[in-house]
């Protein structure tokens, strides 16, 4: 149920606690801070010990039955969709819970895009700005949708009745979703696939009681992805999710000891397509390079753990040492070639202070951008591994030292990285890294980062870091 909130001002002015001048279609206060005002709707406050219902949308409203949504097509630009929202004389009646659900989801693709502008080269905001485009065309997807952006208005606004509703739509999802994963006519469609990447995505910010839960999300994630096969990925919204999902699939395989099905040339050339002009073909094209590089990053960690476990004089610890060492020693060369071609296209960091007074990292490294910073943090924690390995197997070089280097390098990354809503699912990785090769001090760090990480991002508890090289 909608009720009426408390506040007369815009969406924006109210979460930064600022009092709005109310001017319309848009407030003066958002032009001054740089963005779009996103109007005065607000939503979202739900009334407990009530049953919700779904209020769909009226099949059409034209006689000869065109549907009511005129974004059907996933190409609709997000800047499209939210003006025509935002852009009118006076509030919306709040007569339908589906009104609300699109005003949020402009608003929470704009606070997940912080702290660059909302833009089709930013991954989370390519996938996300599909979400108004086909909301309301598949009721699963829909129970997603309204559970993810309700947890999150409910978490900023500090509001238990919204954060329990989160809750009964994730219920509601996850019944839906398993009707639909028993259909065959609906369990490879493109609107499942999205529902499974945002309900993993909302594990991932929300669930704090079990450590696990985002790996068997990951799981079931990865299952789909490769059950649908490459062929089903040939729009831009598939395409878009793949690459959103490919972080969780490679982590997965890493953390789970399965092999990592992404590192087939055939996975390779899907993921290369691009469907956006706003990143540069040589940009996009050394990032492609780099992840069909870091989908053989989960053998080589398998093959050096399993080297731990082993006697180092036995006949089966020489074999591996001898193919683990090859295919280090390749990779280490296939990623010198690559950071130079990358660091010409997207400059390198620079070194600064610490504007908070950081004493392990008082020097931390500034980027041109997050989406730069991100690649960056996932060389350096590719080349940690690579420079384990070597140190393991005993290859003649100062690798401890570049293990330490690399380690240093996520380390003083983070303060830049990590800012914005999804600052700690940037991080995960490169602190999931660092932390294994990091001293006592270091890994005490790497765990007072990850506290205040957990506060937004659940996955980042320091509970869930144990070592495991």
């Amino acid at each position: 149920m909608v009720g009426v909130p408390r506040s007369n001002g815009c969406l924006r002015c109210v979460k930064r606690r600022v009092k709005c001048d109310q001017r319309l279609p848009g407030c003066a206060k958002c032009e001054t801070y740089g963005q779009p005002c996103p109007g005065y709707d607000r939503g979202f406050k739900f009334i407990t010990g009530k049953p919700y219902r779904d209020r769909r949308r009226p099949a059409s409203d034209k006689k000869d039955g065109t549907p009511k949504s005129a974004t059907s097509s996933p190409e609709i630009e997000l800047e499209s969709a939210c003006q025509t929202l935002i852009k009118r004389e006076e509030p919306y009646s709040l007569i339908s819970s589906d009104v609300n659900v699109m005003q949020h989801l402009c608003v929470l693709i704009d606070d997940f895009s912080q702290p660059i502008t909302p833009s089709t080269t930013h991954v989370v905001t390519r996938w996300f700005g599909f979400l108004p485009s086909i909301y309301g065309q598949n009721r699963v997807l829909d129970a997603t949708i309204r559970c993810f952006t309700a947890h999150h208005f409910g978490r900023l606004a500090e509001n238990l009745q919204m954060v329990s509703y989160a809750r009964l739509a994730y219920g509601e999802a996850l019944r839906g979703l398993r009707k639909s994963l028993e259909t065959p006519a609906e369990s490879l469609s493109t609107h499942v696939f999205c529902a499974v990447v945002l309900l993993c995505m909302y594990e991932l910010f929300t669930d704090t009681d079990d450590p696990e839960s985002w790996m068997k999300h990951a799981k079931g994630l990865s299952q789909l992805v490769q059950i649908r096969g490459p062929d089903r990925y040939s729009n831009a919204l598939d395409i878009s999710l793949l690459k959103a999902s490919r972080g969780l699939i490679v982590m997965h395989s890493m953390f789970s000891g399965e092999e990592c099905f992404l590192v087939s040339d055939e996975w390779h050339e899907k993921m290369r397509q691009q469907f956006t002009t706003d990143l540069p073909p040589d940009l996009h094209h050394c990032i492609e390079v780099f992840f069909a590089y870091f989908t053989h990053a989960p053998s080589l960690v398998h093959k050096l753990y399993g080297l731990r476990h082993m006697d180092v004089a036995s006949a089966a610890a020489l074999q591996t040492i001898t193919e683990l060492l090859s295919k280090a020693l390749e990779m280490q060369a296939n990623l010198a070639i690559w950071y130079e071609q990358f660091s010409q296209i997207a400059p390198p960091p620079f070194e600064t202070l610490s504007p908070t007074g950081d004493e392990l990292y008082p020097v931390i490294l500034t980027y041109t951008d997050v989406n730069q910073a991100t690649i960056y943090c996932g060389y350096y924690s590719f080349m940690a591994i690579i420079h384990e390995i070597l140190k393991t197997c005993c290859q003649p070089g100062q690798h401890a030292a570049m293990v330490i280097y690399f380690r240093d390098q996520i380390c003083k990354s983070v303060e830049y990285t990590s800012v914005g809503i999804m600052g700690p699912y940037r991080m995960g990785f490169p602190l999931r890294v660092a932390f294994e090769i990091a001293d006592p001090v270091t890994r005490s760090w790497i765990l007072n980062r990850l506290g205040q990480f957990s506060k937004i991002y659940a996955a980042a508890q320091p509970e869930n870091y144990k070592p495991v090289l």
